[in-house]
């Protein structure tokens, strides 16, 4: 195991840049463990697809790409016990191969699962909760590197979803389910409309939203699960899936970049576009997860979804009467509550909204009126986006908060696996 002096670390988005004093990549249980106990400081990253700085390290970084094996594989009681640093895609290929897959994932696959559940990484369904809900066991390596097993149903389980801040979680088994196809009816209708009739949109198994501000239309994803047989082609990923939402999409970003009074016209172009409909069967990853998009800037806030239609207007009033121009798609997703301590769906059936937008200079007031907007609505920040709220407001909305600061006290009382973001999050 090759150890880095002054690595340098930019993250997917390029919005965090830090230079690491040591560096390394981790290739079995072990090695985790040894560098735990030689090391003051150490922070975890998978695959960097976080806008937040949860992965600066004023120490050791340790990537745990390399620690990505499948451990156990229990077809009859449909489980896989896997290491933390497997990529979702890594995963969902694994699986598929066996006839199983994840019941629920969210857009983007380059994920770690460790980074997915640490985070409160999440899908669209209001029947479903986030992706860490789809664990029932995980290892945990405390700061004195002592190892413990915590299963679904112990004392401290909940507090899975934790930002790196317990341990380093080691080795993850999740329950999963037979493979099956999701039915995708993709369309456009007014905004409007689909706020009025919000509740009768949720009654599907997967809902959401794309919405290219200031349109009054919006992008609509509906998917059904079902074990009728494909009949999406290979000829429509290619143009549609490859080239059209990959190279197309990105040209356009670009030429929106060069002339800003070009981006309501691009994106109501965008939006009729969407009109089709699309209507496809395939497998569910394959619809679940979506082609890479170009790299941009993102926060994202879970509100309280019995406040749908009152949210979701005045989000739509925020956006289109502002001096913003937007160059991305803004995406609006529901999930159903939970019981994770730190998760932003804690004891409420969730709607997800945020801002998104692609190199802009616009970005930072952007990013402040909105969260002046989620603030009014108490809003919980998605812990793996960007946001500026500290300790004095998220206590008020997590109600788990204070217990977990407890809780990390008593796991990591030096504070190890602290840094600077954190500290302000859940420090003394």
């Amino acid at each position: 195991m090759k150890i880095i002096s002054d690595h340098s670390f930019k993250n997917w988005a390029k919005n965090v840049r830090f230079k690491a004093p040591f560096f390394t990549q981790p290739e079995t249980e072990q090695e985790i463990i040894d560098l735990i106990k030689q090391h003051q400081k150490i922070r975890v990253v998978g695959s960097g697809h976080s806008w937040s700085a949860l992965c600066e390290s004023e120490g050791l970084l340790m990537n745990l790409e390399k620690y990505n094996k499948v451990l156990e594989l229990n077809k009859p009681a449909k489980t896989i016990k896997v290491q933390a640093g497997i990529k979702l895609h890594q995963l969902n290929i694994l699986l598929d191969k066996e006839g199983m897959a994840l019941s629920i994932l969210g857009s983007i696959a380059k994920q770690t699962i460790a980074g997915a559940i640490s985070t409160g990484t999440h899908g669209s369904g209001i029947r479903f909760q986030s992706l860490a809900s789809q664990i029932i066991e995980f290892s945990l390596i405390k700061a004195n590197g002592e190892k413990i097993i915590l299963k679904k149903g112990d004392e401290n389980f909940n507090a899975a979803i934790s930002l790196g801040c317990l341990g380093v979680i080691s080795e993850v088994t999740l329950q999963v389910t037979d493979a099956f196809n999701l039915h995708d009816k993709t369309y456009v209708a007014k905004f409007s409309e689909v706020i009025n009739n919000i509740d009768e949109y949720l009654a599907h198994d997967h809902f959401k939203l794309w919405w290219f501000p200031p349109c009054d239309e919006v992008v609509i994803y509906t998917y059904k699960r079902t074990d009728v047989k494909r009949n999406d082609s290979r000829l429509r990923q290619i143009l549609n899936d490859e080239i059209l939402s990959v190279w197309a999409y990105r040209m356009l970003v670009k030429v929106g970049n060069l002339v800003n009074k070009w981006r309501n016209p691009i994106n109501r172009f965008l939006t009729s576009q969407m009109k089709g409909p699309l209507d496809r069967i395939e497998k569910s990853f394959m619809v679940f997860n979506v082609p890479e998009p170009p790299k941009h800037r993102e926060t994202e806030w879970a509100f309280d979804v019995k406040d749908a239609k009152e949210l979701l207007t005045a989000y739509q009033q925020l956006f289109t009467g502002s001096h913003f121009t937007f160059n991305f798609i803004q995406e609006i997703r529901f999930t159903k509550g939970d019981d994770f301590w730190l998760s932003e769906c804690f004891e409420r059936d969730t709607l997800w909204i945020g801002a998104y937008n692609h190199e802009d200079k616009q970005w930072n007031e952007i990013l402040n009126s909105f969260e002046v907007f989620a603030q009014k609505h108490n809003g919980r920040p998605h812990w793996g986006k960007e946001f500026t709220v500290r300790k004095n407001y998220l206590e008020k909305n997590y109600p788990k908060y204070a217990a977990f600061i407890e809780l990390r006290k008593q796991f990591d009382p030096e504070g190890k696996f602290l840094n600077r973001l954190t500290s302000e999050l859940f420090g003394i």
